[in-house]
């Protein structure tokens, strides 16, 4: 697949690229700034379209957003209404769909409690922290249940503790609820926590993918396994070949 750049006749951010996803699978996409990571995921959700070539789920072509694919976005406070308590974003999907008021409140419910939220339905977005902003943001994804959920970078505004903390319980939730996942990250050590398969994105411009890795260590991740560690390793060497053949 393909896609233009600004002005007529500028380089392909996107070129040559080919990428299959397996149901149920948590697969991260690593590389570094300004590689497409971030475009090809909205290619994917159907919020921009590419020039060339197609993307499909699971058989039919994506020809603009679904409700069948879900977002969470790297801002903490954009993607949340201020004026609805947190029970209210989580339930503003399925209010959408068409599900009753009980419904909505029980969908809500059932989200808010996956992701460590419960006792805080009542609050509003501006008492709540930076992580649980993020959680609020991944019960409301996937309370539109969603076969498939999209993640730009989700916890890189937070710190690093908060940070390592939601990486585990996106794991738990991904492992309780079954669902398809892709996540965009530049840190390459969240890429093997997290994902299943790591592919690694060359610097754009015309970036494709350069390899992916199967990451067979089992969760929860020790990033003081030697495995782990080799893993890291090998990632990096990749990335760094890559930006310097950018230079030759």
């Amino acid at each position: 697949m393909a896609y233009p750049g600004q002005s007529e006749g500028s380089d392909l951010i996107l070129a040559d690229l080919s990428l299959d996803i397996r149901d149920g699978e948590f697969f991260v996409l690593v590389g570094p700034s300004g590689s497409g990571k971030s475009t090809l995921l909205k290619i994917v959700a159907g919020t921009e379209t590419q020039t060339e070539g197609q993307v499909s789920t699971h058989g039919a072509p994506v020809k603009g957003p679904s409700r069948q694919r879900g977002m969470v976005f790297q801002s903490i406070d954009e993607p949340l209404f201020e004026w609805l308590t947190v029970a209210q974003n989580v339930g503003f999907g399925p209010s959408v769909a068409g599900k009753t008021r009980a419904q909505c409140r029980e969908i809500a419910a059932q989200y808010i409690a996956l992701v460590g939220l419960k006792g805080h339905e009542t609050k509003f977005p501006h008492e709540l922290s930076g992580g649980m902003k993020q959680r609020v943001q991944i019960a409301r994804t996937l309370a539109a249940e969603p076969d498939l959920v999209l993640f730009d970078e989700p916890f890189a505004a937070l710190d690093a503790l908060t940070r390592r903390v939601l990486q585990k319980e996106l794991i738990a939730i991904w492992q309780a609820t079954g669902r398809t996942m892709v996540y965009v990250t530049h840190d390459i050590r969240e890429a093997v926590i997290l994902g299943q398969r790591v592919a690694v994105m060359s610097r754009g411009p015309r970036a494709n993918i350069t390899r992916s890795y199967d990451i067979d260590l089992p969760y929860p991740r020790d990033d003081l396994d030697g495995r782990f560690a080799d893993a890291v390793r090998a990632i990096e060497a990749d990335i760094e070949r890559e930006s310097s053949s950018q230079w030759d």
